[in-house]
């Protein structure tokens, strides 16, 4: 019951992040319909995010008294229904308060989801559960743009949004079928949220959230043009990169959730930053060659993926109680960190070569491992709510 349980809420997750992501390749069509240009089109993504950072933590202790599943099921319905106003929307506003709202509900689905996986793992386990659900939000990451570029051909951008509805409400029924009602919800109070910041370690953790989230998404956000760019390579050889990308990102995450609970989070989490550094610092050597740069994607996408359940599972192991807190300022701090590094990313390319956005995200990077070692010299005893 332990694995149908989280396999459910890796599709939740999994489906959150696709309509997140499946926009950015339909940016070009969005534009074409709706009369505005891509930039404009691009913040359809940027709102996404800083809703979803918004929410997370304001919603959290607003539903500390609702059951865990009900609010996860809630979250999913209420995510699948702005899919389909998106999908309806006759004006580039109409569509850009769909997604403010979608953000919304992806805040509740999100932190809750990643608490109910661990509650509902077997004791000592449950930083493997924490990385195995985040599986989920890897697949829609590696296959979001693609999947959206390639429906929105086939099937309009409308018809691709409605189909992401869709598979919300079908992850609304699984999850009320296989989730447990007797997962607590332990509350969060604005007394917790004093103690919470009064822990330099969950602070100094929460930071290297933003950071790496930053570094990585400096370089990722044009990763297609990069590509294209440095390699000469047509759209289906990208694809293919990011193909590549994605089974590495699996293969990292696949061996975390297997070595988190025994090697601790902290340490899965100083290796997953190594190497993201090291395909950072390879990435401008390998201009040019295919060989090269397939190496620092299949490094990158090692520990680019497994970093951010074992984040987590981090957060959760210096404070327990406060999970619900956590997860949901982690999953703030992640978008937060994505929409900082595309902007960065923008400055970078406009002003200098792609090679920019990978000594942008390289400096980044090593900014947040001094902030991982510092949660570690700094870390406190539990903390009790």
């Amino acid at each position: 019951m332990h694995r149908t349980q989280l396999v459910a809420l890796a599709f939740g997750y999994f489906v959150v992040g696709i309509g997140a992501f499946a926009v950015g390749g339909l940016l070009n069509e969005i534009a074409r319909d709706l009369g505005t240009s891509a930039a404009g089109a691009g913040q359809l993504m940027s709102t996404y995010s800083a809703a979803l950072a918004i929410g997370a933590p304001l919603l959290t202790p607003l539903t500390k008294r609702l059951e865990r599943r009900a609010l996860i099921t809630a979250g999913l319905v209420l995510f699948g229904a702005m899919q389909f106003a998106a999908a309806i929307a006759p004006t580039y506003g109409t569509l850009v308060a769909a997604r403010v709202f979608a953000g919304f509900a992806a805040a509740i689905v999100i932190p809750h989801s990643i608490v109910a996986a661990g509650l509902a793992a077997p004791s000592g386990q449950g930083g493997r559960a924490i990385a195995t659900m985040f599986l989920g939000f890897t697949l829609s990451i590696v296959i979001g743009i693609p999947a959206g570029n390639a429906l929105g051909a086939v099937l309009g951008w409308r018809a691709t949004l409605g189909l992401v509805g869709a598979m919300a409400f079908m992850s609304a029924i699984w999850i009320g079928l296989a989730i447990s009602a007797k997962l607590p919800n332990m509350p969060v109070d604005w007394n917790a949220s004093r103690s919470l910041v009064r822990n330099a370690a969950l602070l100094w953790l929460l930071l290297t959230t933003i950071l790496q989230c930053a570094g990585q998404f400096t370089l990722y956000t044009y990763l297609a043009p990069a590509l294209r760019d440095r390699l000469e390579v047509n759209a289906r050889e990208i694809g293919l990169l990011f193909g590549w990308f994605g089974l590495s990102g699996l293969i990292g995450n696949f061996i975390a959730s297997r070595i988190i609970d025994r090697a601790g989070a902290a340490r899965v989490v100083a290796v997953c930053l190594a190497l993201i550094i090291a395909a950072f610092v390879i990435w401008p050597l390998a201009e040019g060659s295919m060989k090269l740069t397939m190496l620092a994607i299949l490094i990158w996408g090692l520990g680019g993926f497994a970093i951010h359940p074992s984040q987590q599972a981090r957060l959760v192991a210096i404070a327990p109680n406060l999970a619900s807190a956590t997860a949901a300022l982690n999953s703030s701090g992640t978008y937060l960190g994505q929409m900082l590094g595309s902007v960065l990313g923008g400055g970078l390319t406009s002003g200098f070569s792609t090679n920019a956005l990978a000594w942008g995200g390289a400096v980044l990077l090593l900014a947040a491992s001094g902030t991982a070692f510092a949660a570690g010299r700094s870390q406190a005893p539990r903390i009790s709510c």
